[in-house]
């Protein structure tokens, strides 16, 4: 008796927990409830004698899982409390089916399996006999080895999706993205002015995709350690844009000759005008 209240008050919470995922605007709060899930499947895990499988639970999914979630979150900058927008587009129409296409194949899969089927070899006397660990390994790196593998090239093309759009994401949001070198430049390495993000290539000297130059106060030091690591930069892409790009210098800026001519070999066009500091 004290078994089935404990089940049913486990499973009330991982239903409610997975509806907090799928309707919570904040996106943090929805990654809160999924962990909240991931936990309480683990207990679930543990009444049905898998301690295996809840000790994988709570190690891969409730802690390496949302984390990565986490990231994601952080990466992509999604607004928190961001609109849901039309729950009946034609996409969600199209998920929805889609889901319930999947959720019938699933349950006719564990039907035929667990009532109609007949029984696995892998029974609780084998499992006993053997251990958990060493049934599952077994299973897993034999008979299951090319799903296994799949999964792990599932997770690869999702981080390497989240990287994409975030630059993407990126992109999207500036028209223009500035490097600039501004050594009396205040507050934060990065300020948006208009549709326009300029960033203070001395406060974080490491090179990020960019537009055009902008030189407003700095040294011929500055200068050749800002060339030298686009000379040495790897990315073949940014490389064809350098000789493409505009750099303007602040007519206060005084730079010698030769930075001057090691700015028009690395640069389309250089010219002399106006710069916005920083620290206006």
């Amino acid at each position: 008796m004290l078994e089935q209240i404990i089940f049913f008050a486990l499973a009330a919470v991982a239903v409610l927990s997975a509806l907090g995922v799928v309707f919570n605007k904040n996106v943090v709060h929805s990654a809160l409830f999924l962990l909240l899930n991931f936990s309480t499947i683990a207990f679930l895990y543990f009444m049905l004698n898998a301690q295996f499988l809840g000790v994988a639970q709570i190690l891969v999914y409730a802690g390496a899982i949302v984390v990565l979630f986490l990231f994601v979150v952080m990466l992509v900058g999604a607004d928190v409390g961001e609109p849901l927008g039309n729950w009946l587009s034609g996409q969600n129409i199209f998920l929805m089916v889609l889901g319930l296409i999947l959720l019938t194949v699933v349950g006719t899969a564990v039907f035929e399996n667990t009532v109609l089927g007949a029984g696995g070899e892998m029974t609780p006397e084998v499992v006993a006999q053997f251990g958990q660990t060493e049934v599952i390994a077994a299973a897993l790196f034999t008979q299951y080895t090319l799903p296994f593998q799949l999964v792990a090239v599932l997770l690869s093309v999702g981080v390497i999706g989240v990287v994409w759009l975030a630059q993407h994401q990126q992109r999207q949001k500036f028209r223009q993205v500035v490097a600039v070198l501004d050594a009396g430049w205040d507050g934060e390495s990065q300020k948006v002015h208009h549709d326009k993000l300029r960033v203070n290539w001395l406060r974080r000297p490491k090179l990020f995709d960019f537009d055009w130059v902008e030189i407003a106060r700095a040294t011929d030091d500055d200068v050749a350690r800002f060339t030298r690591q686009i000379e040495n930069d790897e990315d073949r892409w940014r490389g064809l844009r350098y000789p493409q790009m505009v750099c303007v210098v602040s007519p206060e800026c005084d730079l010698s000759e030769s930075t001057h001519l090691k700015l028009r070999q690395m640069f389309g066009e250089v010219r002399t005008a106006d710069v916005e500091r920083g620290a206006q």
